[in-house]
């Protein structure tokens, strides 16, 4: 393959679209970089080789082609481009996936432990862990659960989007294999006492027979940008509610029950 070839075909490509600075923004990719691949001065990484074709709905290979037979392949399967441009500029509007609410973000990326009473497991603490990071101009979020007893299922995880709302930072998980169970997370962006504590409730669809709709109280604990991920991972698992492992503001503050004082389940800050 010439790198002429995938200087055309890249060409080709961005012919269907708005324009290349529009590509490079979706994409996630600089500019500059990018007007190199179009001049034919330099060839993309793996990874951004990867990125490009995942925008464009076609694989690593199909790039790589002469352009005499990309031209053909082109006109039989158009890029994916267009046809999604609509609904992700609909869903990016609806969710206001802005640069600035990304760049609003960017403090909240890194490792989390996070807590919550899950009602299959009662009088249990369920310690998971979750990376949240940057990719492509978008926040996503992953998410790990540990049920060393559960006969089933030891293990869950979870794919999300990380956005910010207002005042507030909102997480949507989709469970990883399957996709039965999703979550929407809405947290305080920091815990006035505790910084590196993220307060808030998460409704879902749980792991029952029934698949039941849940409303937990939730805390992130920041761990940081960097850390020893089998130490972290080693410490997710199921914890009793009084367990002393647990920190003590944790444990006080995502019990499940009501008192007679709140006309409605919300997070207790």
């Amino acid at each position: 393959m010439a790198i002429q070839d995938l200087s055309d075909n890249l060409r080709l490509l961005c012919s269907y679209s708005r324009s290349v600075s529009d590509v490079c923004r979706r994409i996630g990719i600089n500019r500059q970089q990018f007007n190199k691949y179009l001049a034919g001065r330099s060839e993309p990484s793996l990874q951004n080789l990867r990125r490009i074709a995942d925008h464009f709905g076609l694989d690593e290979s199909e790039l790589l082609f002469d352009h005499a037979s990309f031209r053909r392949i082109i006109a039989i399967k158009r890029p994916l481009t267009e046809q999604l441009t609509h609904l992700s500029d609909r869903a990016r509007e609806i969710l206001l996936l802005t640069p600035q609410s990304v760049e609003q973000l960017h403090t909240h990326t890194g490792y989390y432990h996070n807590y919550f009473c899950p009602a299959e497991f009662p009088g249990k603490i369920l310690r998971g862990l979750v990376q949240v990071f940057e990719d492509g101009g978008m926040v996503f979020s992953r998410n790990i659960e540990r049920y060393p007893h559960d006969p089933y299922r030891s293990t869950r995880k979870y794919n999300g989007l990380f956005m910010h709302s207002g005042e507030r930072v909102v997480m949507f998980e989709r469970e990883a294999t399957v996709g039965k169970m999703l979550w929407l997370t809405v947290l305080y962006p920091y815990d006035r006492d505790q910084p590196s504590l993220l307060p808030g409730l998460t409704v879902g669809v749980t792991n029952s027979s029934a698949r039941d709709i849940a409303c937990y109280r939730v805390i992130l604990h920041r761990l940081g940008r960097e850390v020893d991920l089998r130490w972290a991972l080693g410490q997710c698992g199921l914890y009793d509610v009084d367990d002393e492992r647990i920190d003590p503001t944790i444990r006080s503050r995502i019990p499940n029950e009501m008192r007679p004082e709140e006309a409605a389940f919300a997070m207790r800050i």
